[in-house]
């Protein structure tokens, strides 16, 4: 959280050079973490289960990598473009070519160290003796934040620099690749259980970017005001992925709980759930509280400008159990509703949460900052 809070503290100029980035920036960040920590939570759930085990072969490990590339490149095709047409809605100087070389170039360069690490955390947690839910989401929903960020600001300046030609010819091999990608899932090449994830994540995975682009417009909409503080802007990363790895977190052990039958569908949240509910905002308070205070001095280390730190702690408090509160139904009810309908619910509700955890998350600071009168 703090590099990453680093990352965007020092990236207020590359912003004011294409602002329509911020709008990318949530949905970006967002989808690396669907991807990744839904292979994490379906790697565990095979682990715990019984149908994969931790030594990197296997016709399941080998799907669920094939499905982690070809979402990443249909999604950051569809993430390009949503995020250009909104930026153009609020006004702001945006070339569509640009904006989905920028969002293929930063996941699929992503997309390696995502994979690498999400299968050598889930593996190696498994080995001892951990429960690679408990890891695997935080770990992930983290790293999303650290590794795309950089990569999208690189990606920025690469697409910028850029002649017109040379742009023109890397689109059309993207384009290329997306086309091919659709029809996999149609292909006989392709295996039932990698079927079943691709047509399960991408509706979801379409909804979520959508999500995602929504949450950047508020950001974009409040650009000016957020530049001008960009102690929130340090903020706003932590913010987010602690927020979507509780969800996470959540999610995954639900899940587990009911493919191994110790969870059943039940309208009301049983006596376990509320009790990790309580842990969820317990935690908050820390973790919450700790990331107030250290967008407060790592922005102080910049020197850029920021508010006082009881302002700071307060407003990520405040927000942090606000979203906490929306968080632990959202993961109960979309485990227990998408596992009785029949669809794995490793395929659907981390992206479901964490797609839902951009816009809400965001709305929650930005409301309480306008409480405060911040913005």
């Amino acid at each position: 959280d703090l590099i990453t809070g680093i990352i965007m503290g020092i990236s207020t100029s590359s912003l004011q050079m294409l602002p329509a980035l911020i709008v990318l920036i949530p949905p970006a960040i967002g989808m690396r973490g669907n991807i990744f920590a839904s292979l994490g939570s379906r790697l565990g759930t095979s682990l715990h289960t019984g149908q994969l085990s931790p030594d990197f072969k296997g016709k399941i490990l080998k799907d669920n990598v094939n499905s982690s590339f070809i979402l990443t490149i249909l999604m950051s095709i569809y993430l390009g473009i949503i995020a250009a047409f909104t930026a153009h809605f609020l006004g702001m100087d945006v070339n569509i070519i640009d904006m989905i070389l920028i969002s293929l170039l930063a996941g699929v360069l992503s997309a390696f160290f995502m994979l690498a690490l999400t299968i050598a955390t889930a593996f190696f947690s498994y080995r001892r003796g951990w429960d690679p839910d408990n890891v695997t989401t935080p770990i992930i929903t983290l790293a999303g934040d650290i590794i795309t960020l950089p990569f999208l600001f690189l990606s920025l300046h690469l697409v910028i620099g850029m002649g017109g030609e040379a742009k023109l010819a890397l689109f059309y091999i993207f384009i290329i690749l997306g086309v091919i990608s659709v029809f996999i899932p149609f292909s006989k090449l392709s295996s039932q259980y990698l079927k079943k994830i691709l047509i399960e994540s991408t509706p979801i995975m379409l909804i979520g970017g959508l999500l995602g682009t929504f949450s950047g417009s508020i950001l974009g909409n409040s650009f000016e005001g957020l530049i001008g503080i960009a102690g929130i802007l340090t903020m706003m990363p932590a913010f987010l992925e602690d927020g979507g790895a509780i969800g996470g977190i959540l999610a995954a052990k639900f899940s587990s709980a009911l493919h191994i039958g110790s969870l059943e569908y039940s309208l009301t949240p049983p006596k376990e759930a509320w009790k990790m509910f309580l842990s969820m905002h317990l935690i908050g308070l820390i973790v919450f509280s700790l990331i107030g205070i250290f967008a407060f001095f790592i922005s102080k280390s910049l020197s850029v400008e920021v508010l006082p730190l009881h302002e700071m702690i307060a407003i990520s408090l405040i927000a942090g159990e606000i979203l906490i509160l929306i968080v632990n139904f959202m993961a109960y009810y979309a485990s227990v509703i998408s596992f009785k309908h029949g669809i794995d619910p490793d395929n659907v509700t981390i992206p479901i949460i964490t797609s839902m955890m951009d816009i809400i998350g965001t709305g929650c600071l930005i409301l309480v900052l306008i409480l405060f009168g911040v913005l």
